[in-house]
């Protein structure tokens, strides 16, 4: 299968919602200008930023799986929060936006496996999705973070709504083994440059 099949397959029409829906992976992101349809993906201990304009109608959302990097001094791949905030940002900027419209609502950071721990993966990105939100000035207007449950996060960027659904706990399961699956494969992952606005 060719990449650009792949890449329809996780685009389809959602009857019920009455539009287009593309789905975001761990480690991308979508960016939306207009009536462009909706983003959706699913989260355990991952985050999801969904930047938004509402004067240019236009924004999207990211899906990452940690903060930072601590294996390489290089933050160039989108898994890593970081990474992923800048690729989005900088997307909906180069469509003639002005940072100073952005505006945000995160979710995820779920701690899924309910482990005793006291920093787990999703408090941390939970931190750092917050904190780098306020260090760019960008407006956080919702957050659903945290707690036990994974997500299942559908976006229409056009109205900024934001649908939220809290998962059965065997779907958690699969959430987090495929989580704990990707977190195993990052530091073989080729790293990328960024532009940096």
């Amino acid at each position: 299968m060719t990449a650009a099949l792949k890449e329809d397959s996780r685009v389809y029409f959602d009857p019920k919602l009455g539009m287009t829906l593309h789905t975001v992976m761990p480690g991308e992101h979508k960016v939306l200008a207009g009536t462009g349809g909706a983003v959706m993906t699913l989260l355990g201990s991952c985050v999801a930023a969904c930047l938004r304009d509402p004067r240019g109608r236009v924004g999207g959302l990211n899906h990452f799986l940690l903060p930072h990097d601590k294996q390489s001094s290089s933050q160039a791949n989108a898994r890593y929060g970081v990474h992923a905030m800048e690729l989005l940002m900088n997307d909906i900027l180069r469509t003639g936006s002005l940072r100073s419209d952005l505006e945000a609502k995160v979710f995820g950071g779920g701690n899924v496996m309910r482990s005793s721990a006291k920093s787990t993966v999703g408090d941390r990105n939970a931190a750092f999705v917050r904190e780098f939100l306020r260090n760019e000035g960008i407006r956080l207007v919702a957050e659903d973070l945290g707690g036990c449950h994974a997500r299942r996060v559908i976006y229409v960027p056009a109205t900024g709504k934001a649908h939220v659904q809290h998962t059965s706990p065997g779907l958690e399961r699969q959430i987090y083994a495929a989580d704990e699956a990707l977190e195993r494969t990052l530091p073989r992952q080729t790293r990328a440059s960024v532009e940096l606005f």
